[in-house]
């Protein structure tokens, strides 16, 4: 018998009898969803756009007039004689990344940049040096909205070190004077009493952050075990035992108490740390998708993994605090370029994306698989093993037309799998190489 040994469990599936749960019984303290503050215009970021950093000296960042962004003196070359003059009354600044969106939208158009202005007219006697290069796409900020992490996590299962935990801290930074928060609630619904009391601790704290400040984005990530086959989610414990509930009937339970964040945000995004058994499941698809659109969740993100490990998104939700919450890029045009800094995640699962359309209403669904020429053909996977007689590692490969053939290398098996590009899908050219890439590949979604 060849060693053996016992690990710790990362992965997140399994099975447990699904029940009917019960909702807890109402909250009186519960938040009402009309005592909504408005907030009108922007507020200007803490980071120059151009350096990526802050500074601590008065009149040190210069707000845009026209966006949000700021640039600070040290990434700019002012002359001596302007330096009070810029700071003068009815003085305006035009950021640099402004003047190059402006100048793309009039086709041929390159002028000088003078960057302050009174009347119309430069402050300047002569073009306004800037002194490095722009780190980051014209479409992007470098963002301190408020932003609010909530990790809920099934009892028992063990979070240290997770990688939600890891994305709140490496966002942290960027709010010097505040305005972002991070909470763990464990949750065990199984019963119309754990409900209840879980609704009731929730419901504290939801007070609590609803008197600290506006929270602008609301993130909130769910570490859970999913039933393989059907793709319930698990609710907790009944007689020492997890109990598993609908994908519907559970989000209902544990979103309720959070849905006045959600509601008030400018944007709420909804990350599922489970196994796959959630989106392979057409039945709990299907319910997934029509429980988004209920609880109004900005995006949601789901892997296919049916041993899906947690740790190994890391790098994905790195990319989404840096594109998305820093730089304040629309998750659907960020989310290629988080791929692209992901493509090990790939190697485990595929990814869904469903995002909410603000104007119909609707659910745009794309799955995001992995590709790769010798290992997962058009994003499908090549078995290591061939089935017919057990040689491992024995294809040779053909490819015409973007069809690649693969036969085994048996010949008294000759074993062949043939793999097409699914159809309208389409190759991400962030972190593509020469045998690899992304595909985006648009999904029919059930509501």
């Amino acid at each position: 018998m060849p060693p053996t040994k016992m690990t710790a469990r990362k992965s997140n599936g399994g099975t447990a009898p699904r029940v009917k749960l019960g909702f807890p019984v109402e909250d009186s303290s519960l938040v009402p969803d009309e005592v909504m503050d408005a907030c009108d215009g922007f507020q200007h970021n803490d980071f120059c756009i151009v350096c990526r950093d802050g500074s601590t000296e008065p009149n040190s960042l210069i707000c845009c007039s026209t966006c949000p962004r700021v640039t600070c003196l040290k990434c700019m070359d002012i002359p001596r004689r302007f330096q009070q003059a810029i700071l003068g009354q009815d003085v305006t600044f035009n950021c640099i990344v402004c003047h190059m969106v402006e100048q793309q939208q009039v086709e041929q158009r390159h002028e000088p940049y003078f960057g302050f202005y009174k009347g119309g007219r430069p402050v300047l006697d002569k073009f306004l040096p800037i002194l490095a290069t722009l780190e980051v796409s014209l479409r992007a900020q470098i963002s301190s909205a408020t932003a609010l992490f909530i990790h809920l996590a099934l009892v028992d299962n063990d979070t240290t070190g997770g990688p939600f935990n890891l994305a709140y801290k490496f966002l942290k930074p960027y709010f010097p004077r505040g305005g972002i928060a991070y909470h763990e609630v464990t949750f065990d619904i199984a019963t119309v009493s754990k409900a209840t009391s879980y609704q009731e601790q929730v419901n504290k704290l939801v007070h609590a952050l609803l008197k600290q400040r506006p929270w602008s984005r609301v993130v909130i990530g769910i570490t859970n075990h999913t039933d393989n086959e059907t793709g319930d989610p698990f609710a907790g414990y009944v007689n020492e035992k997890y109990i598993s509930g609908a994908v519907d009937n559970f989000l209902a339970i544990l979103l309720k108490p959070w849905q006045v964040l959600i509601n008030r945000a400018d944007e709420s995004f909804l990350w599922f740390f489970s196994c796959g058994g959630l989106v392979n499941n057409l039945d709990s698809f299907a319910a997934l998708q029509k429980s988004l659109l209920f609880h109004h969740v900005t995006a949601s993100i789901a892997f296919t993994a049916p041993r899906f490990q947690p740790g190994f998104t890391c790098h994905l939700l790195f990319a989404f605090v840096e594109h998305v919450l820093i730089e304040r890029i629309s998750i659907s045009q960020a989310f290629p370029h988080m791929l692209g800094q992901s493509y090990k995640l790939g190697r485990h699962t595929d990814i869904f994306l469903m995002t909410t359309d603000a104007l119909s209403g609707g659910l745009a669904v794309t799955k995001y698989s992995w590709t790769h020429i010798d290992h997962r053909p058009w994003g499908q996977y090549l078995p290591i093993q061939c089935p017919g007689c057990g040689w491992v590692d024995s294809w040779r490969s053909a490819t015409k037309a973007r069809v690649y053939a693969f036969e085994c290398t048996n010949d008294s098996c000759r074993k062949s799998f043939t793999f097409k590009q699914p159809e309208g899908s389409k190759i991400l050219i962030p972190g593509k190489t020469g045998s690899s890439c992304w595909l985006a590949i648009p999904w029919n979604s059930s509501v």
